[in-house]
């Protein structure tokens, strides 16, 4: 039954896909163009394609017509005679990998793959050539799968995801601006320290970094931001950079944030996953020791809590655990497709659907390519996040909640990270 239900989703995944995001290859006209001078036997098209796309960068990005809000986005890759397939590895090939395929225009080395994208896209993609075109959800060696995969020469912009991979970036017009995240030499920076925080009840200890805001008094009481996932809000997210930039244009008080790293091993996957020994370390340990060993000065209430992925539903989990404590919540991609072993799927959005409302705010943010049928992924993560939005809505607790055309990426959550900072912070 499970297996019908996957082949399913995965066939209604593509059914979407091609309605709403990828688009007939002649809808590039430069792709169009191409051919037809190839057509024609002209034989200098192919060159100056290349060196075209060498010195105006690629993809290529041609203004929808019939539509502002959206733009075709044209992947190309110089392939050669050994090259028999090219897949654009990008959040569209965890939906659709067969769709992600890209075609080879007859008689050239050119490769291309367009699709219809709305004018917010940002995300990164790579290049497998010669893919072994296994489904991912059917892979069992993703990982030496990735290896090969290739940046886009043309493209001098890229992204370090993570693990010392480097992925190509495209970004749109209408994407979401990056400017709290680009450090600036006139801008007072605040400071950042690295600790260490040994948990007695979850028997583990994990690092710890604290931001102090410029022109810091240890007398002062601050506002307080919690930050799961701090080995990544400290890297691929440049939070305390953010932070400096917030504070120095006033948009948000001066504050104080302590971002969290993870514990040894698998410790993650499981005190993220509405654990209530996680909740409880945070209230019962971590804050007393910010304000015992380590003399900080914030308020007992009002903490915004913040994470993305897993750590977003761990977020939401402990302001559910303490609403008293952990008023504001941001979601960066919350994973509330996931419950407690041994639950159904969607367990916190059922708990808040049958509890007295909330004393909580919420940001809670998604992207619409995040509805990749992976089997352990149900429902997607688009899917599970406008239904917590539904159940917030419909026991009138405050909910801010935004889509964007990206995927579950980090390139995504860096340029979002502050307006829902200001959102939170400014908001009673």
């Amino acid at each position: 039954m499970r297996r019908r239900l996957l082949v399913l989703a995965l066939l209604l995944a593509r059914f979407v896909t091609a309605q709403t995001t990828s688009s007939a290859p002649s809808a590039s006209t430069v792709i169009r163009e191409l051919e037809k001078e190839v057509s024609s036997g002209k034989s200098t098209a192919v060159d100056n394609f290349w060196s075209s796309s060498s010195t105006q960068h690629s993809p290529i990005i041609e203004a929808d017509p019939a539509d502002a809000n959206y733009s075709f986005v044209t992947f190309v890759w110089q392939g050669d005679t050994a090259t028999k397939n090219v897949v654009v590895i990008s959040p569209l090939a965890l939906i659709s990998l067969e769709d992600a395929r890209m075609q080879q225009l007859d008689g050239t080395d050119v490769w291309y793959k367009t699709y219809r994208m709305r004018n917010d896209a940002r995300m990164t993609y790579r290049f497998a050539v010669n893919d072994s075109l296994v489904p991912f959800e059917k892979e069992v060696h993703f990982f030496e799968r990735m290896k090969p995969w290739k940046t886009d020469p043309r493209n001098p912009k890229t992204f370090n995801v993570g693990f010392g991979i480097v992925a190509s970036v495209l970004e749109l017009s209408g994407a979401p601006s990056t400017k709290w995240t680009e450090s600036q030499e006139s801008v007072p920076k605040g400071t950042l320290s690295q600790l260490s925080f040994e948990s007695r009840l979850l028997h583990n200890q994990r690092p710890i970094w604290i931001y102090k805001p410029p022109i810091f008094a240890p007398d002062k009481t601050y506002p307080l931001v919690l930050i799961m996932d701090g080995d990544s809000y400290t890297t691929q997210v440049p939070l305390p950079t953010i932070l400096d930039n917030l504070i120095a244009a006033k948009a948000i008080p001066p504050i104080m944030a302590a971002l969290i790293g993870n514990g040894p091993g698998d410790a993650r996957d499981q005190e993220m996953n509405c654990y209530r020994l996680w909740s409880d370390s945070l209230v019962e340990e971590f804050l007393p020791w910010l304000k015992g060993q380590q003399s900080l000065r914030f308020e007992d209430k009002d903490t915004v809590i913040v994470g993305d992925s897993l750590t977003g539903l761990a977020a939401a989990c402990a302001a559910h655990d303490f609403p008293a404590v952990f008023s504001k919540v941001i979601s960066q991609s919350g994973s509330y497709y996931r419950s407690p072993i041994g639950e159904e799927p969607e367990w916190l959005a059922r708990h808040i659907a049958i509890e007295p409302p909330l004393p909580i705010r919420f940001y809670i943010e998604i992207g619409l390519l995040e509805t990749a049928a992976i089997p352990n992924r149900d429902p997607s993560m688009l899917t599970a996040n406008r239904h917590l939005r539904d159940v917030l809505l419909a026991k009138g607790i405050k909910v801010k909640y935004a889509e964007h055309f990206s995927g579950h990426e980090h390139i995504s959550w860096r340029a979002t990270i502050g307006e829902a900072l200001i959102e939170m912070l400014n908001s009673e």
